[in-house]
C-alpha cells in the first residue's frame, strides 16, 4: 500500500488548484490582499478629506488657507483557519491514484479555509447598515444615488450581490414595463445568434452593468454571499485597482485583506500528512487572516431584493 500514501511536507503546487468554480470566490478582488509579515501591527490609511471652497480675495502677502492632509490608523489582527481533509490508502486507490487523492483533499481543505475567508469579507461588503430599500420600478435612480454617494472615492465601480439575488433582480428588472425593452434589448439584441447569447448569466451580469452605468457587476457564491443577513442585499463599492499593496496609505480605498506569510513567501499553506499509524492521509489548508474596512463610506448598501 505504499503507493497509496502521500508525501510528507508542504505542498505549494496544491495550494495553487483553483477551487469553488464556476463562481469561484471574488472577495480578494473587493478588498485586496495585503501579505505580511507580522500576524499583528499597525495600519496608516488615507481617508477622504473633505471638498472645501478654493479662497477667493486673497490679501497680497498672506498665506492661503490651509486645509490639513493626514493619514488615519488603525490595527490589524489575523487569526488562524484551518481544515483538515482525510482519505485512506484504500479510497486513495478507489480514486485512481494518490495523485488524484493529494488533488481531493486538498481542494476539499481549500475550500473551506476559503470560505471562511470570503465570509468575512462578504460581512464587510453586505452585512453593514443599510442605506435604502431597493425598488426595481426606480432601478437607474437608485444605483445613481448610490454612485454619487461613492463618486470621490478612486477605483472602478463595482455593483455586488449573491447570484441568487442578481437572478431576482433581473427577473424584476424583466417584469417591469418601463424596463423591459431596455434590458432585454442590451442582453438579447436583435439578432437570434445574440440572442442566445444573451441567455447566460454572464451576459446578464454584463448587461446590469451597462444598465446601471457601472464597471463590473460581480456575483458572489449563494453560500456565502446569500446567507443569513446576506440575503437579497446588493452594494455599490468603489474597489481599488492599485497594484501596490501599500496604495491604503495614499488612496482611500474601502478596506484590504491582510494574509500573514508563515514562511515569509507565501500567503497560502497546503501540507500533506502521511499516516501509518491511523492508516490514512491528512491535507490541512491553513491560512491567517484579517479582513480590515478602512473607508466605509466608498459603500452604497440595498436590501429588499427579492
Amino acid at each position: 500500500m505504499d503507493a497509496y500514501y502521500t508525501e510528507l511536507g508542504d505542498r505549494p503546487s496544491l495550494a495553487e488548484i483553483e477551487v469553488n468554480a464556476p463562481e469561484g470566490y471574488i472577495g480578494n478582488r473587493l478588498l485586496p490582499v495585503v501579505p505580511t509579515a507580522d500576524k499583528s501591527g499597525t495600519i496608516y490609511y488615507a481617508t477622504l478629506t473633505a471638498d472645501a471652497a478654493a479662497q477667493t480675495g486673497r490679501a497680497a502677502g498672506t498665506a492661503p488657507t490651509s486645509t490639513q492632509i493626514s493619514d488615519s490608523s488603525t490595527t490589524f489582527t489575523t487569526a488562524e483557519a484551518v481544515k483538515r481533509g482525510s482519505i485512506t490508502p484504500d479510497e486513495a486507490k478507489q480514486m485512481g491514484g494518490i495523485e488524484k487523492a493529494d488533488m481531493v483533499g486538498s481542494k476539499y481543505a481549500k475550500r473551506q479555509v476559503q470560505k471562511a475567508i470570503e465570509s468575512a469579507q462578504a460581512t464587510v461588503i453586505l452585512g453593514g447598515a443599510i442605506n435604502d430599500t431597493f425598488d426595481v420600478t426606480n432601478a437607474m435612480t437608485q444605483m445613481q444615488t448610490g454612485l454619487q454617494a461613492i463618486r470621490q472615492y478612486p477605483g472602478k465601480t463595482c455593483a455586488v450581490s449573491s447570484t441568487a439575488t442578481l437572478k431576482a433582480l433581473v427577473q424584476g428588472l424583466l417584469a417591469d414595463e418601463t424596463y423591459f425593452s431596455i434590458f432585454s434589448r442590451l442582453v438579447t439584441g436583435t439578432s437570434p445568434d445574440v440572442a442566445v447569447q444573451g441567455m447566460s448569466f454572464d451576459a446578464w451580469l454584463k448587461g446590469l452593468a451597462a444598465f446601471f452605468g457601472v464597471d463590473e457587476v460581480l456575483a458572489g457564491d449563494d453560500a456565502v454571499w446569500n446567507d443569513g443577513t446576506n440575503a437579497e442585499r446588493m452594494a455599490v463599492c468603489k474597489v481599488d485597482t492599485d497594484p501596490d499593496p501599500i496604495s491604503h496609505k495614499y488612496n482611500p480605498v474601502l478596506g484590504k485583506t491582510f494574509l500573514f506569510l508563515p514562511d515569509g513567501e507565501n500567503t497560502w499553506q497546503i501540507e500533506s500528512v502521511p499516516d501509518r499509524v491511523a492508516k490514512n492521509n491528512h491535507y490541512d489548508a491553513t491560512a491567517w487572516y484579517n479582513v480590515v474596512e478602512l473607508n466605509a463610506a466608498a459603500l452604497y448598501l440595498w436590501d429588499g431584493i427579492a
